[in-house]
């Protein structure tokens, strides 16, 4: 079995194209295990953001790199 570790803002969003298709197929006959991890859970902040306004100014946003980081050593760990 292949394990699949995947860090995204918006498991939900995925979930559904995971489910279909291919991959869904494979997923249910256990050729292929797919994990998913949200930087968000991982954030110290109280409020679960992982982004923040650009010091300089402009428009958009920049992601912090604290809580993705972490999300990706945990998905490391899961792996080994």
């Amino acid at each position: 079995m292949i394990h699949f570790h995947i860090v995204t803002l918006f498991p939900g969003s995925i979930e559904p194209y995971l489910k279909s298709s291919i991959l869904g197929r494979a997923r249910l006959s256990k050729k292929i295990k797919i994990s998913s991890y949200d930087p968000k859970r991982f954030t110290r902040d109280k409020y679960g953001r992982v982004d923040r306004r650009p010091y300089g100014g402009g428009p958009g946003m920049v992601l912090e790199p604290d809580a993705i980081l972490r999300a990706i050593e945990k998905a490391l760990r899961q792996a080994q």
